[in-house]
């Protein structure tokens, strides 16, 4: 891994999993506009030098997304095989569960 390798740790914390799992969905997030951004810029570059620059960097972006998506999808924070009806009734458990929490939290 690389530009995430320091920022994500490979222990499981269960009571960061949370934040580790939206700190990785807004890094997928940013990552796929990054990429959509310079596939853009690289079809719009007429210097062929500065084409090949942005060319570089766009497969390293691939690189890195695919890696951040591995690790997501390791950690069992995205369920990439799974249909879009159980991903919705997972995204709804999950927020369920955040609001029991908060009312456990509020009545503490």
């Amino acid at each position: 891994m690389s530009w995430f390798s320091n920022i994500l740790s490979d222990e499981d914390n269960s009571s960061s999993s949370l934040g580790d799992k939206e700190m990785a969905s807004d890094m997928l997030m940013a990552s796929k506009a990054d990429i959509t951004a310079l596939a853009k810029a690289v079809t719009e570059a007429a210097n062929p030098q500065l084409r090949q620059i942005l060319t570089n960097q766009l497969n390293s972006c691939i690189n890195d997304h695919f890696q951040l998506s591995d690790l997501a999808i390791q950690k069992g924070w995205y369920n990439a095989f799974a249909s879009p009806g159980q991903q919705i009734k997972q995204d709804m458990q999950e927020a369920q569960n955040l609001i029991n929490q908060d009312q456990q939290n509020q009545q503490s």
